[in-house]
């Protein structure tokens, strides 16, 4: 049994591919499995990856599968792999040399259910920042008394998951929806017992137009409201909620209240999903402004809270537009 498994879903990425896939190859740590889910992409990706496999068949499988997008080639590669650890990475990301040496060596001193490390942030082939989770570094960690977990990337590609986690939890990626991270984050969270944070970065994430975050699909993000009421649903059906209620709310005014919001407030700010936002709130978080987490937000971030409190919406597109304009 390897100690890591690597699942990669592929979708009209070619030109990224054989970068991520080169990087795997490149790992100073060999104790791992590739598996190249290829989602049904019409471009060549599909043979990209049969090539690959037929090159290094000790190491890499090519899976193909109809289209159905991340989150079935995530559930799928879940179901085939037999790795300890569980990673996902994106085909348009890649990893440093030394990442799975770190992460090994970082298993052994704690064998945690989960292993953070840092991510760079790239865009237009530069560097423009790092992500990392706010708790402390080279501890081990009871994920119960890290509620700033839940506040952190919501994102599948920055932590190496225990496999037993999904297994037996039977928690599993939604497909062709936005905001399937968040879901599948926030559920392995209640789950699971201990963290360990690398300090390092090691994930290089790219940002590029095309990303769902950056799509300007303004209905889509009516998502963000299935997502809450998959995740509450989840929580109180598993007797989680009354304990993390806190922790959720904060979450929600972070991504419903604030980002969410804000993405639609850029592109129409009469549209009707602004109110919509606000109307779940108060629905499902009804004591969202008394939540002991606010205090959290940075400066920039309480001041967009208040203006959205206050409806000041004109204000709010203002802000950002003149931030697009200074670049910042």
């Amino acid at each position: 049994m390897p100690k890591f498994s690597l699942i990669v879903p592929i979708y009209k990425i070619e030109a990224y591919l054989p970068k991520c896939i080169d990087s795997v190859l490149a790992q100073t740590c060999q104790d791992y499995e590739l598996l190249l889910i290829e989602d049904g992409s019409p471009d060549g990706c599909g043979k990209i990856c049969d090539d690959y496999a037929a090159k290094y068949p000790d190491k890499i499988r090519a899976i193909h599968q109809k289209n159905g997008g991340a989150g079935a080639a995530r559930n799928n590669g879940i179901a085939l792999a037999s790795g300890e650890y569980l990673l996902f990475v994106d085909g348009d990301d890649y990893l440093s040399a030394n990442f799975l040496a770190e992460l090994s060596a970082a298993a052994q001193k704690a064998p945690a259910d989960l292993l953070l490390f840092g991510a760079e942030v790239e865009r237009d082939g530069k560097k423009v920042g790092e992500l990392h989770e706010a708790v402390p570094a080279e501890k081990l960690l009871s994920v119960k008394d890290e509620p700033s977990l839940y506040f952190g990337v919501m994102a599948p590609w920055n932590r190496a998951y225990r496999r037993t986690l999904f297994t037996e939890h039977d928690i599993t990626f939604p497909t062709k929806v936005w905001y399937e991270d968040i879901r599948v984050v926030t559920k392995i969270l209640a789950v699971a017992q201990t963290a360990y944070r690398l300090p390092g970065a090691y994930y290089h994430y790219l940002q590029r137009e095309g990303s769902t975050m950056n799509n300007k699909n303004i209905e889509r993000n009516a998502e963000i409201l299935q997502a809450f009421d998959d995740i509450l649903g989840w929580y109180a059906s598993h007797g989680f909620l009354e304990a993390h209620r806190e922790d959720l709310t904060f979450q929600a005014v972070q991504h419903i209240l604030l980002a969410a919001t804000v993405r639609v407030l850029l592109i129409n700010r009469k549209h009707h999903l602004v109110e919509d936002f606000r109307a779940y709130m108060e629905q499902h978080f009804p004591d969202f402004r008394n939540n002991k987490y606010l205090p959290l937000l940075d400066k920039n971030k309480q001041l967009i809270y208040r203006l959205l409190l206050k409806k000041r919406y004109r204000t709010v597109r203002m802000i950002f537009q003149m931030k697009k304009m200074l670049g910042k």
